[in-house]
């Protein structure tokens, strides 16, 4: 905050050739409250800004846009002339009666000075004086212009609150204020971070005694282990050795029964390639026979119309015959009754044949000649000739019939012939129909008994298959428990190697400290987790750089590198301290929470 001295008030003003004053003018002297008046364009807002020309307001807010603007001039030729100047003095009167003098001096060529009691100085020296007296040049808290307070009252609460910092002078020291408020937070972070330090170097104390103790508790109860991981994996080789001989020995019986069954599958097989064989020729064969009776029955089908039309036709000659045979025995009756009537009529023409050969030997007898009556002789013709008709046409219907009965007899004779031709070829189509009957059951027998052959070789095979199936799967069982074994094996060997290693790599690092005093060890050996649990999680973390070898610097390096190659010992990484660069711990990491941790406190190091 600026420190503003005991009050003070402008004395009086001396003004030469400043905008509307012309030459030299002194207004004053200004009481404790002064009140300038004057009609429109007296030079009131003139003397505004002439206050604060000399108190260092820029050009911009004094209502002109260059200095040189600011000096006076009657017209455009006058403002064209070289060499004018303007100056506006300020006569401050402090509390204890002492005079200040504030001037500002704006030449044409736009160029201005500033001088305090006659002396010229810098602007900021010029501004720091009117700092010492509380006149803030920024804040312009020294001037009330018009619109100003009606500005300030439209303003909401947060731009009142800049505003008041602006005119205080408060703004400026912003900066200072936010960082000392970093400060201040960064200090008490760090007092609270040293408090929880502190906390934690006692829990830690009461950890690392603890952690001692489980420490050399762990390095007793490691060597016990080691000697019984020893004692334990010498057994579990010995043991291993034995299951594998002995899975050897039945892996070997197990290889001859697979042999075996190999052999016997293969032997099945050629019999059901055998049997297969035989059934493709049986079924051939019925297929050859099913095409035979299929063309058969083709055949019998083609027939099976005209049998039909044949046994229709022989139906309707049977009926035709059966009508003719009852139409003939109709005949007949007829010519029995035809016959009994001619043989009646031939009886009568006997008797009156007779009579009439009577009655001519009488007439002979009587007088040679007959004679009759008119009556009788027309009663003979009439009778005589009815007896000729009725003879004539018994005769001509005689003769049809007779004709009828012959045709009729040949139609019969033919008929039966057909009828025989027919039934012996439906006995012969029987017959064969028969054969073929008796072929397909003969086929489909032999058939039935192939396919119950070979259901039962299939079963034979199936049987086959499931023990070749369990060989197999027991074979496979063997072989799996064989290759665990070896996993096993390679996993112990790779155990032995790996201890020889590191018992190799602790004699090649503790030499390397014997010779040379740069080397501290092993980042295994000076980085050991506080509890067991924590070995994966620092192993993942440091990575490739387990097994590196700490040392004071490159040299001690390159010594070391130098020592294993002349002693072909294996290569290792070293890391020197002195190229170490630490980065600093957020301290944030540790309040996570949870079982998060972080790996510098998991872990203790000389």
């Amino acid at each position: 905050m600026p420190s503003v001295a005991s009050s003070g008030r402008i004395h009086r003003l001396e003004l030469e050739n400043f905008k509307s004053y012309k030459g030299h003018q002194v207004i004053g002297p200004f009481k404790n409250f002064t009140a300038i008046i004057g009609p429109n364009g007296a030079g009131k807002s003139n003397l505004m800004d002439a206050i604060s020309f000399v108190l260092g307001v820029r050009s911009m807010q004094l209502r002109g846009a260059q200095l040189r603007d600011l000096i006076y001039a009657y017209d455009d030729k006058e403002k064209e002339q070289k060499g004018r100047k303007a100056f506006v003095k300020l006569v401050y009167l402090n509390a204890s009666g002492e005079e200040l003098h504030f001037t500002r001096t704006v030449v044409g060529s736009g160029g201005s000075d500033y001088r305090i009691n006659n002396k010229t100085v810098t602007w900021d020296e010029y501004n720091n004086k009117m700092k010492s007296l509380g006149i803030l040049v920024k804040a312009r808290n020294f001037l009330v212009f018009q619109g100003d307070v009606e500005s300030i009252a439209s303003k909401n609460p947060k731009e009142l609150t800049a505003l008041f910092e602006h005119i205080s002078g408060s703004e400026e020291f912003k900066k200072d204020y936010e960082d000392l408020e970093d400060q201040k937070a960064r200090a008490e972070e760090k007092s609270a971070f040293t408090y929880q330090r502190k906390r934690t170097v006692v829990t830690e104390r009461k950890q690392k005694k603890e952690q001692k103790e489980e420490a050399e508790k762990h390095l007793r109860l490691q060597e016990q282990l080691k000697s019984l991981k020893t004692e334990y994996l010498l057994w579990q080789i010995f043991n291993n050795e034995k299951d594998i001989e002995r899975n050897e020995r039945e892996l070997e019986v197990e290889k001859e029964n697979l042999d075996n069954v190999s052999k016997s599958l293969e032997n099945f097989e050629l019999q059901i390639k055998d049997k297969k064989k035989e059934q493709a020729a049986y079924l051939k064969e019925v297929l050859l026979y099913e095409k035979k009776t299929a063309k058969k029955k083709a055949e019998l089908d083609k027939k099976q119309p005209e049998l039909l039309k044949l046994k229709e036709a022989i139906s309707r000659i049977t009926q035709k015959i059966k009508s003719s045979g009852k139409e003939l025995e109709k005949k007949k009756e007829d010519q029995k009754k035809q016959g009994k009537e001619i043989a009646k009529l031939q009886k009568e023409l006997h008797d009156v044949t007779a009579a009439l050969n009577e009655l001519n030997e009488q007439g002979q007898e009587g007088g040679g000649t007959l004679q009759l009556a008119d009556s009788q002789l027309r009663e003979y013709h009439r009778i005589k000739e009815e007896a000729g008709l009725k003879t004539a046409k018994l005769r001509d219907e005689k003769e049809v019939y007779d004709s009828q009965q012959q045709a009729d007899v040949e139609a019969q004779k033919n008929l039966e012939e057909n009828l025989q031709q027919l039934v012996n070829r439906e006995q012969q189509l029987a017959s064969q129909e028969e054969q073929m009957q008796a072929r397909l059951k003969r086929l489909l027998d032999s058939f039935g008994k192939n396919t119950e052959e070979l259901s039962k070789v299939q079963s034979e095979l199936g049987q086959m298959q499931d023990r070749h199936r369990k060989s197999r799967t027991k074979y496979d069982n063997l072989k799996a428990k064989v290759d665990e074994i070896e996993v096993q094996l390679r996993e112990l060997k790779a155990d032995k190697r790996e201890s020889e290693r590191d018992a190799k790599l602790s004699e090649t690092v503790e030499s390397l400290k014997r010779l040379f005093p740069g080397v501290h060890g092993r980042m295994t050996d000076l980085c050991r987790p506080i509890q067991k649990k924590y070995n994966l999680a620092i192993t993942v973390a440091m990575g490739k750089f387990m097994d590196a070898v700490v040392v004071d610097d490159e040299n001690t390096g390159k010594e070391c590198i130098k020592y294993l190659k002349e002693q072909r010992l294996p290569p290792q990484t070293f890391i020197p301290s002195q190229v170490v660069r630490v980065k600093p711990i957020h301290e944030k990491l540790r309040t996570l929470g949870g079982t998060a941790k972080l790996i510098f406190d998991v872990i203790q190091y000389p």
